[in-house]
């Protein structure tokens, strides 16, 4: 094995043993050097595991996970990524035979209980930890040597990419790699290298945040502080797209992190620049696999040269590096679909799929997860978890003699109790694993929702060389005939595609997001389609409220976000709704009485309140200076929420958001003591 390969140690027993066994040895290492995931403090870098994803960009000799408290296969994903080569991931395990079930609470859906979740994701785990050749639990855990070379690979992108920052005409630039490959390293040491020849160059750095940059800077500039003056300055994605200054060079590192229609804006906003986008490809974040989807097609078809790169050796550890080969396997970040060149329609059948087979079936999970990860660019390890033993969903695939071509995860939900409801619809509890119920009550307010039986579309994906052949209308109707709820539903980013998909197989627009997603730039849409008399009267309630609220909500959406509707998805999402009521003033008197004392969001009542606040419009002079700026930047104005906070004062947007609803119930209260 070489030196900068990296292991994986076990260690069994109680939790209190495996604790003592593990600080015996680590007692050598200085503290910085560990990292220490679990309940206890130590001396070492201590987090629990919510806290692991903040140190994104450190790299520890030694990580040590306690899995007495359950198995995050997101944290795990991305704890390996953080171990430099010659170093050591220390798992903390029951003995063996015995199954952590720590975690089995996150994964209960009522009326399921704790005792129905299974326990298919650990035993694969523990199966695929019994013969990786990464594990070395006599190893003798010392300091890792610390060496980053560059290699052959790396500096052919090197060198590409700062041929693309130093000449003269425009072009864009996309570089791929998997985690621990140098993307970072390699666009500041190409940046470098372009201010070598041409010292006169204007360069912009963006990220999902500065913290992200710092690797760049560190070998553009050598210093990991992101700078904002001089020729090498970090600027936020949301200026570069709307601020106006010119930059010769723009770099946007991790590029997955951010909306879509956001990097096309960047990319329109500076024609004459050289761009270079960067995303980890496979890893445990999910994102990746979208922005090649989403983004790189769509750079394909721009009229700039794109030059495409890869970084397939990775720089902190050794090529073959056992380690990752074992966390990718146990994790299915290695899951690929099959390949097919074409199929036999009357070869098709439809199953459902047996999950404990599924579990226990290496070719059959990574064929379905596979088109999982394909297809969506929130699909993370943290979902195979769940697909295997949540007992509230389901799987379904289309196979073409044995081999999946189609796959599909569902969700039973609904059926609450009227008490639960009306709980939800006050705001006095949450519910986890109702997604479409939930927002209905939640966001739309329509309590009565939550008793109906639901089956949601969590996931749905078609082999990439079979699209736009029937299969995806193919296995929604399967799943259709297969069940007999009140509503089918789904909950998705909103295109002008998939809209018109749901729409074909009987599905009506119920409603649309009060803000985007953070990394599709798109509205959320809730789609549904009636399969009883109970489902049909509430869909053609939510049908009139939508029509009501869409204007607004569109209006607001438009003031909030970083790029414009697109025309064509503003014109689906409009097309086909009743024609509008108006709102009397009892009417908006319930609502907004609704809304000041519920968890419905503004956006859902945006018609109400704002015909209310019109109708009272003297009476927020009585109000706060603050409350009263805050309404009529937002409720009367319409403006985005940045403009909001600034108008009324408020130190950040999340203040404003949070206030909006105590300065509309001051409102409501003075116009009823009145």
């Amino acid at each position: 094995m070489s030196p900068r390969h990296r292991r994986c140690v076990v260690l069994r027993g109680s939790a209190d043993a495996t604790r003592a066994s593990a600080l015996e040895r680590l007692q050598t290492l200085e503290d910085a050097r560990v990292l220490w995931v679990g309940r206890e403090t130590t001396r070492f870098v201590s987090v629990r595991e919510r806290g692991v994803r903040a140190l994104v960009g450190r790299a520890f000799d030694v990580v040590v996970i306690d899995l007495h408290e359950g198995l995050d296969a997101d944290v795990l994903g991305l704890a390996c990524g953080m171990i430099w080569g010659g170093g050591a991931l220390v798992l903390r395990m029951p003995p063996e035979g015995e199954v952590s079930a720590a975690r089995d609470d996150e994964l209960v859906v009522a009326p399921h209980t704790a005792a129905d979740v299974t326990h298919r994701f650990w035993a694969r785990f523990e199966r695929v930890l019994a013969t990786t050749t990464a594990r070395d639990d006599a190893a003798v855990i010392g300091e890792a040597p610390h060496e980053v070379s560059g290699d052959a690979d790396q500096r052919r992108v090197i060198d590409a990419l700062s041929a693309t920052f130093a000449g003269d005409a425009p072009g864009l630039a996309v570089l791929l790699a998997d985690r621990g490959r140098g993307k970072s390293s390699a666009l500041g040491l190409a940046i470098r290298d372009a201010l070598a020849r041409c010292p006169a160059l204007r360069i912009a750095v963006g990220a999902a945040s500065p913290d992200a940059t710092a690797e760049i800077f560190r070998f553009a500039l050598g210093a990991p502080d992101p700078v904002r003056e001089g020729s090498v300055r970090f600027v936020g994605p949301a200026a570069l797209a709307h601020d106006g200054d010119r930059y010769d060079v723009i770099v946007i590192d991790e590029a997955a992190q951010l909306p879509v229609p956001l990097l096309q804006r960047i990319t329109r906003a500076h024609p004459d620049a050289r761009i270079a986008f960067s995303s980890t490809c496979r890893g445990y974040e999910g994102t990746g696999r979208g922005f090649v989807l989403r983004f790189l097609e769509w750079a394909r078809s721009e009229p700039r040269p794109i030059v495409e790169l890869e970084l397939a050796h990775p720089i902190r550890w050794d090529e073959g590096d056992p380690l990752e080969r074992f966390v990718e396997h146990a994790l299915a970040l290695d899951a690929e679909p099959a390949a097919f060149d074409g199929i036999d329609e009357h070869a098709v059948e439809h199953v459902v799929v047996d999950r404990a087979r599924l579990a226990e079936d290496e070719v059959l999970l990574a064929e379905l997860f596979g088109l999982l990860v394909h297809a969506h660019y929130r699909t993370t390890p943290g979902d195979l978890h769940r697909m295997l033993d949540a007992p509230n969903l389901a799987v379904h695939a289309l196979l073409h003699r044995g081999h999946v071509i189609a796959a599909s995860v569902i969700a039973h939900e609904g059926a609450l109790s009227p008490e639960l409801c009306d709980r939800l619809a006050h705001g006095r509890e949450r519910i986890r694993g109702h997604a479409l119920p939930d927002t209905l009550i939640s966001h739309g307010g329509f309590a009565e929702a939550g008793a109906l039986r639901m089956v949601r579309s969590v996931r749905i994906a078609v082999h990439p060389s079979l699209r736009r052949q029937g299969l995806a209308r193919r296995l929604v109707e399967h799943v259709h005939a297969t069940y007999s709820p009140d509503l089918f539903g789904t909950l998705f980013g909103a295109t002008p595609e998939l809209v018109r998909f749901r729409r074909e197989l009987g599905y009506e627009l119920v409603r649309v997001g009060a803000s985007r997603g953070s990394r599709t730039g798109e509205p959320a849409a809730v789609m549904v389609r009636a399969a009883s008399e109970r489902g049909a009267a509430l869909v053609a309630s939510m049908r009139i409220e939508l029509a009501r609220n869409l204007p607004r909500q569109l209006a607001l959406l438009d003031a909030d976000g970083e790029v414009s509707l697109e025309p064509e998805l503003d014109h689906v999402l409009r097309e086909g709704l009743p024609t509008r009521a108006p709102l009397d003033a009892d009417t908006r008197r319930a609502i907004v009485a609704r809304y000041v004392s519920g968890p419905q969001p503004f956006d859902a009542v945006a018609l109400a309140v704002t015909g209310y606040v019109e109708d009272h419009a003297d009476a927020i002079r009585a109000l706060d200076a603050r409350a009263a700026a805050l309404i009529e930047s937002r409720v009367r104005c319409t403006h985005g929420w940045e403009r909001v906070a600034a108008d009324a004062g408020y130190p950040t947007v999340a203040a404003a958001m949070r206030a909006l609803r105590p300065a509309i119930r001051a409102l409501f209260e003075h116009v009823e003591r009145s």
